[in-house]
């Protein structure tokens, strides 16, 4: 005898009325690697939009610095590898960059001389690595969402330090350094220090580089220039100001930029010193490229002129459509600042921190959703900690709200953040973050994620409302929207739980009982977040209806013999059945069937030939059930 599930009862339709929304959260204290003293320094960290990435770090394996990576699958970091190789010199500076499907390109300073590694989309490993500069420093990479990859970096040239930059093609696992320098005066040095390179690339697969370059007057100056394919453009632009609010100019330099998908736009931030008194103060400031050309300059850094502390090295993350925020740091009060870019243009600059006595580092994500985050250092330089704010900013509205209160975003009781350990972070497309530190000290140095997860998209029940005809009705789903890792689906029939799965259909172990029940699934991720569809109403008849009939006339050939019908539809539960459909008479002589419905009973005439022939009567529910009986008649000859 098989056990059924019973039919919904008012208290749990109470219950399952109560299904929540999807919610999201913050998840501290993630270890990638360690706890170990020979982790020495996190490098870069870089997020494609469909959620897969990577990030590169130095470690001493043998007492010597080389460079690891782990890569993002599924929302979790695999077991970190070693990428320089057979390389037995120390390695420094590695950067990185990730593209959909899990491609990946590293670059890093081995003995002076500078490498890559690429890993692919899909391909099980990173392949050996190649030289791209035998003097080579202070790498820069980006990726674009088709695969193609720019790197620029510092080697000597006509100068002791010139601005070079590579390409690799998204069909190539090797870069192919371009033969012009991107310098404006030969013999100048260029990309040193904190005049270091950064490059991005856009959908189109065209390059923007920007950099510092020691000027003809002295004073180091921040430029641009747009890199097509092998090919570098011919119009570099000088992005560095004059004067600002009639203050002399000094140095520029730690330019940063992002480019939307459309190459027409990108946005640059950079620092500059202006005339301060006796000296001098640092202010951020942002200029947007339209086109061929960049517009007017703007101040972000929420400083007053000649009156504010000095700027540190600013960050710019942009989403595809140009949507994002610009962050700095002040030097003296350690303040984390940071700008909303939105509808083409600079909002006001807003503090994100509460009071600080480290160097914030603040770093922007902004996803295609439109929920920006910053997140920065605070703390005391031997106590520091992780915090971020979120910064919902609608791309149909032409205002930005203020951002959402402070959350920690790393675990105190794993030790202090370190400062000088590396700190980075970034979004994919749904708006999941994770940022990636260094935490603790001595042995106890662990590499750390941590992350804001958003619960499994909203979806719902396809299953059919209609009367299902089978007591173990397949139930199926539209897909949840989840980037780190598929949902596990629990299915639930009147508040009882009939399986789990990760396809989106499940067909109950347990037969249904016949009446109406009340279905809901329930989208689980890996960390227990879950989402719950409405529910929806599931009628089963798994009872086949009633049929029976009487043969009655003189059984001769050619004579009338009546086939009279009785049938009716009942559940087996007392609740309310589909109902009768049709019934069907065959007589079984290949001639026509007979088919009656909205009747439950009914006589049905016919004339059979001479011989002996099976009548069949058929009776079937609007669930599709049946259910037939069968009768075999003689006729005889025709006659008296």
């Amino acid at each position: 005898m098989s056990r059924t599930i019973p039919t919904l009862i008012a208290a749990g339709a109470a219950a399952l009325a109560l299904a929540g929304p999807a919610q999201a959260g913050f998840f501290p204290g993630e270890p990638i690697d360690g706890p170990s003293g020979d982790i020495v320094r996190f490098g870069d960290l870089d997020v494609a939009r469909d959620g897969t990435g990577a990030l590169a770090y130095v470690k001493r394996d043998g007492g010597v610095d080389h460079i690891f990576v782990s890569r993002l699958e599924r929302g979790v970091w695999s077991a970190p590898v070693r990428v320089d190789g057979d390389l037995g010199a120390a390695g420094s500076q590695p950067v990185v960059a990730a593209a959909d499907g899990g491609r990946v390109a590293v670059a890093f300073v081995s003995g002076g001389s500078l490498f890559a590694v690429s890993r692919p989309a899909g391909a099980p490993g990173f392949a050996a690595p190649t030289l791209v500069a035998s003097a080579g420093s202070n790498p820069a990479i980006d990726m674009s969402i088709n695969g193609a990859a720019y790197l620029s970096f510092t080697a000597p040239g006509a100068s002791p330090s010139d601005v070079r930059v590579a390409r690799l093609e998204r069909d190539q696992t090797a870069f192919t350094v371009l033969p012009d320098t991107l310098d404006i005066v030969p013999g100048l040095e260029a990309g040193d220090g904190p005049r270091r390179s950064k490059v991005a690339i856009s959908a189109d697969g065209t390059g923007l580089v920007v950099w510092g370059e020691q000027g003809t007057d002295g004073r180091s100056h921040v430029y641009g220039r747009r890199v097509f394919g092998q090919r570098i453009s011919a119009a570099p632009q000088d992005l560095s100001l004059p004067e600002l609010d009639g203050r002399a100019a000094r140095d520029a330099d730690s330019p940063e930029l992002d480019i939307e998908d459309d190459s027409s736009f990108a946005w640059v931030a950079f620092r500059q010193a202006f005339a301060d008194g006796l000296g001098s103060t640092a202010r951020v400031i942002t200029r947007r490229l339209v086109g061929s050309a960049f517009e007017a300059p703007s101040v972000v850094d929420g400083q007053a002129t000649g009156n504010g502390e000095a700027a540190g090295t600013p960050r710019v993350e942009l989403n595809g459509r140009g949507e994002g925020i610009i962050t700095a740091g002040t030097v003296s009060q350690f303040g984390a600042i940071g700008t909303p870019v939105h509808d083409d243009k600079i909002f006001p600059s807003v503090r994100f921190d509460g009071g600080n006595a480290v160097a914030p580092l603040p770093v922007p994500a902004f996803p295609e959703t439109g929920d920006g985050y910053v997140t920065w250092l605070e703390g005391s330089p031997v106590g520091a900690q992780v915090r971020v704010r979120t910064w919902d900013i609608d791309p149909a509205k032409r205002t930005v709200p203020a951002p959402a209160p402070v959350v920690p975003l790393s675990n105190p009781d794993l030790g202090p953040v370190d400062p000088d350990g590396g700190f980075d972070a970034a979004s994919n497309r749904a708006g999941d973050l994770v940022a990636v530190f260094v935490q603790g000290s001595g042995g106890d140095r662990k590499l750390m994620s941590a992350s804001f997860d958003r619960a499994p998209g909203a979806f719902r029940v396809y299953t059919t409302t209609k009367v299902r005809g089978i007591a173990r009705p397949t139930i199926s789903w539209s897909p949840s929207f989840e980037l780190w890792g598929p949902p596990t689906y629990e299915v639930q029939v009147d508040g009882v739980s009939v399986g789990t799965t990760q396809d989106t259909k499940l067909t109950p172990a347990t037969p249904l009982t016949d009446g109406l029940h009340r279905v809901r699934v329930i989208a689980k991720d890996r960390r227990g977040q879950q989402t719950v569809t409405p529910l929806k109403n599931l009628r089963v008849d798994a009872t086949s209806p009633t049929v029976r009939f009487t043969v009655s006339g003189t059984r001769r050939a050619n004579r009338l013999v009546k086939v009279a019908f009785t049938a009716s539809d009942a559940s087996s539960t007392g609740a309310k059945a589909s109902g009768l459909s049709f019934v069907r008479i065959d007589f079984g002589d290949r001639t026509p069937t007979v088919t009656v419905r909205g009747r439950n009973r009914g006589t049905v005439a016919h004339r059979f030939r001479r011989g002996t022939f099976t009548v069949r009567v058929s009776a079937t529910d609007k669930a599709g059930n049946a259910v037939a009986v069968t009768r075999r008649i003689t006729i005889k000859k025709a006659g008296r």
